[in-house]
């Protein structure tokens, strides 16, 4: 069995829905999401003007190609439902199975993201706000706080004092303030049904995996050079290489994707960053916590397919797809694309940079 990879070679998230939804036309039995989580933002327009930014679920989802979850995926199940609810608006229901493992982000979280993201001003980290780091310090500090949705699926019967405490002491701890516990309810409720609607899988049991990647290589929890304005994530082959050893999986093809320049969204070092560059993007809005997404060209590609190259892939064999080729100037066509303002061409424009 063939595992197909699908990895940002940059900060963002570059196209990697489009991508995904690409490989999946061509044949596939699921798309794994192998690692961070509600933090990604990957677009896909189709042909018919059906647009969604996938972020719980796989980039596949148009085609009908079922998502799992790893174990190495956070969940968050308040933001799942307003993704499914979008996605049952435009006629599809998809499925979901998910690894016991997975951890699961609460509101609490968020509240806590966000207010610590707010406090440092002009010293933030360049957190969206949606718990993923929190998830994951409180459940590495304080293991009975920690909820995993095999934990969910054994009816959660700690789950109500577990939150209580992450409302009351443990924000206190984390965000010198405390959360109104109103909201528990809600929230048991949506883990309830979250839970319901998920079901349990193993990566031996995906055929034909794709696998979407979230973030790029440059916002990889181990990349001291823009530390801490990066994710808590490894956001290349690492968690691939577990999963694909774990399904007894031993070829790969990879895809590394960039734009034609490179994005920002949120705070952290944009080297080359040029305020004068300005591209449509429908995707990345200005937000709160991230500000608006910045530009730079796309001038040292040397240093690209150096960190591609220590990314662990031990075949060292690759792609590097480019995305956004319409957005060159003078615009490039390519046989992969996808229409809307957020743009995603796909050439062979640039040899010097395509590596098979």
């Amino acid at each position: 069995m063939k595992a197909r990879v699908v990895i940002g070679a940059n900060f963002g998230d570059e196209g990697k829905g489009l991508v995904t939804d690409y490989l999946c036309s061509k044949g596939a039995g699921v798309v794994v999401r192998f690692n961070g989580g509600a933090n990604a933002g990957h677009t896909v327009v189709t042909p018919e003007g059906e647009r969604h930014v996938f972020r719980h679920f796989g980039s596949g989802t148009f085609l009908g190609v079922p998502t799992f979850l790893s174990q190495f995926f956070i969940c968050n199940p308040i933001l799942f439902f307003e993704e499914r609810t979008h996605l049952i608006e435009l006629g599809f229901h998809p499925d979901v199975y998910a690894h016991p493992d997975c951890l699961i982000t609460t509101f609490g979280d968020m509240l806590i993201n966000q207010i610590r993201e707010t406090d440092r001003a002009d010293k933030r980290h360049g957190s969206c706000g949606v718990g993923i780091h929190e998830t994951i310090v409180r459940s590495e500090k304080l293991p009975h706080l920690k909820i995993t949705l095999g934990d969910l699926w054994n009816a959660g019967n700690q789950l109500e004092s577990q939150l209580s405490e992450i409302c009351d002491k443990y924000a206190m701890f984390r965000a010198k303030t405390k959360f109104d516990v109103s909201a528990i309810p809600h929230f048991i409720e949506a883990c309830n049904h979250f839970a319901d609607y998920v079901k349990p899988l193993g990566i031996g049991q995906c055929k034909d995996p794709v696998f979407e990647g979230a973030q790029g290589l440059l916002l990889d929890q181990s990349n001291k050079e823009f530390f801490p304005h990066v994710t808590h994530s490894n956001t290349g082959m690492k968690n691939v290489e577990v999963l694909c050893q774990q399904a007894g999986i031993t070829e790969k093809e990879i895809y590394y994707v960039s734009r034609t320049y490179l994005t920002r969204h949120g705070a952290g070092t944009l080297p080359g960053e040029d305020e004068t560059l300005s591209y449509e993007d429908d995707t990345n809005h200005r937000t709160q916590f991230q500000g608006a997404i910045r530009f730079a060209p796309l001038d040292n590609p040397d240093a690209m397919l150096d960190r591609i190259h220590k990314d662990g892939n031990k075949s060292g064999k690759y792609s590097l797809v480019f995305t956004h080729c319409d957005q060159l100037q003078p615009p490039v066509g390519a046989a992969l694309y996808s229409t809307g303002k957020t743009r995603n061409d796909v050439t062979n424009k640039f040899p010097k940079l395509v590596t098979v």
